[in-house]
C-alpha cells in the first residue's frame, strides 16, 4: 500500500517538479568514405592514350589540365571504349588533345565502333600555328557504328574541312551509322573565309540526336546535314562573331542518301549573325547552294521538317531560303534578324532576289510552308551578294 501511495504521489507532481529527461550524448557522426580517386593519365601523346584503348570497353581517363601533344591520331580500337577527363569538368580543366605535327589533320578517330564515347575533353586542331591541311575532320566519328556519344567536348580550330564529322557507314551508304548522340559541345572557331572554310558539325549519321551545342565562328556550315534520315537537330545555338559563315544550318546535300531527309527534324535552334555576316541562315534545297550544271537538274531533297527555329542578328543576308525540295515542311519559324546586301552575281543570267526572311521558289519547293514565305528567286543565293562583302 505504501508503495502504491508513493507511486500515485509521484504521478501527481507538478510539471516543474518532474525529474528531468535523461541527457543523451550526441551521436558521433560516421565519416563519409572519400570518393576513390580515379587513376588518370597525366601526360604524353597519342601513343599514351592509345595504349589504354586495347580491348572492348577500355577507358582512357585523362588528368585534369593535362595537355597531350599529338603527332598522330588518337584511335578508338574496339566497341564501348571511352575517353574523358577525370571528374568530368566542363571548363578549361578538361584535358587537351592538341595537334602538334605539320601533316596531321585528324586528332581523334572513333568511327566504326559501337557505343564509343568522347566526353569532357578539349580537342585543338592548332590551325593558327600549323595552318590549313587537307584531310578528314578534326574528330572523325560515325561510320558503321551504333550508339556513339560526343558530349561536353570543346572542338576548336580544325585544320581541314570540319570540326566534327559523323560519317555514314562504310562502304557508303550501308550499313549506316545510327543512333549517335552529340550534345552540350562547344565548337569553333573553324576555318577561314579565304576558301578554306570548315563546318562545325557535319552530320550523315541516321536516327541521331544533335542538341544543345554552341557553335561559334564556323565558316562553311554551322551544322551541315547530309540527309541523316530520322535525325533530330534541336536546341543548338550557331553564332557568327568574328568570321563570316556561309550557312547557319545547311540542308543542301543530295548525297549520300539520294536526297532522303525523311524523318529529319530541325527544330528550336537559334542562328545569330551577331557581329559577323551569315550568308544564309537556314538553307533548304540544292539549288540555293549551287547553279546548273554544277547542281544536277533532278537532285531534289525530300522529307525534311524545319520548325520553331529563330534567326537573330544585324548581319544576316538571306534568312530561310528554299529551292529544290519536295514533301517538305517549314512552319512556325521566327525571323528577328536584319537582312543586308545587294545581290549582283547571277546564275545563268538571272540575279537572285534581294535577301529577306522567308523566301522560296515555288516551282521547285513542294510541301507545307508557313505563310510568311514569299515567291523569290534564290538559286545560287549563297554567292549572289558581293556588296557588302562578307565580313564587312
Amino acid at each position: 500500500m505504501i508503495a502504491i501511495l508513493l507511486f500515485m504521489s509521484a504521478c501527481n507532481l507538478p510539471l516543474d517538479d518532474a525529474p528531468p529527461p535523461p541527457t543523451l550524448e550526441p551521436a558521433t557522426p560516421i565519416p563519409a568514405s572519400p570518393a576513390p580517386e580515379e587513376d588518370c593519365i597525366e601526360s604524353g601523346d597519342q601513343k599514351t592514350i592509345n595504349a589504354a584503348l586495347r580491348n572492348e570497353g577500355d577507358v582512357a581517363v585523362l588528368c585534369q589540365g593535362a595537355v597531350f601533344e599529338l603527332t598522330g591520331s588518337v584511335i578508338f580500337s574496339a566497341a564501348g571504349q571511352q575517353i574523358y577527363t577525370a571528374g568530368f569538368p566542363t571548363d578549361d580543366r578538361r584535358a587537351t588533345l592538341r595537334i602538334a605535327y605539320p601533316t596531321l589533320a585528324t586528332a581523334v578517330i572513333m568511327r566504326d565502333f559501337d557505343n564509343a564515347v568522347l566526353s569532357h575533353v578539349i580537342v585543338d586542331g592548332n590551325r593558327p600555328e600549323l595552318g590549313y591541311r587537307s584531310g578528314d575532320a578534326l574528330v572523325y566519328a560515325g561510320g558503321s557504328s551504333s550508339g556513339q556519344t560526343i558530349r561536353f567536348t570543346k572542338i576548336t580550330e580544325p585544320r581541314s574541312w570540319s570540326a566534327l564529322h559523323l560519317i555514314q557507314g562504310h562502304p557508303s551508304p550501308n550499313p549506316p551509322c545510327t543512333n549517335a548522340l552529340v550534345e552540350n559541345n562547344e565548337i569553333g572557331p573553324a576555318g577561314s573565309s579565304n576558301e578554306t572554310w570548315a563546318d562545325g558539325i557535319s552530320l550523315a549519321c541516321t536516327n541521331t540526336t544533335v542538341r544543345d551545342n554552341l557553335i561559334v565562328d564556323a565558316t562553311d556550315g554551322g551544322i551541315v546535314i547530309f540527309g541523316a534520315p530520322g535525325s533530330i537537330i534541336e536546341g543548338n545555338t550557331i553564332r557568327a562573331e568574328t568570321r563570316t559563315l556561309l550557312g547557319g544550318i545547311n540542308m543542301v546535300d543530295y548525297n549520300p542518301y539520294d536526297g532522303n531527309y525523311s524523318g529529319t527534324i530541325v527544330r528550336n535552334n537559334i542562328i545569330d549573325a551577331a557581329s559577323a555576316v551569315i550568308r544564309i541562315g537556314l538553307v533548304m534545297g540544292t539549288r540555293v547552294w549551287g547553279c546548273l550544271p554544277a547542281v544536277a537538274e533532278n537532285d531534289t531533297l525530300y522529307g525534311g521538317t524545319v520548325t520553331g527555329n529563330t534567326l537573330r542578328g544585324a548581319n544576316m543576308q538571306y534568312g530561310f531560303a528554299v529551292d529544290g525540295v519536295r514533301e517538305w515542311t517549314a512552319l512556325d519559324n521566327i525571323d528577328e534578324s536584319t537582312h543586308i546586301g545587294n545581290p549582283s552575281v547571277d546564275c545563268r543570267g538571272r540575279v537572285a532576289s534581294a535577301p529577306a526572311g522567308f523566301q522560296y521558289y515555288p516551282q521547285r519547293a513542294e510541301g507545307n510552308f508557313q505563310p510568311e514565305f514569299v515567291n523569290s528567286y534564290v538559286e545560287l543565293a549563297l554567292w549572289a551578294i558581293v556588296s557588302p562583302r562578307p565580313g564587312e
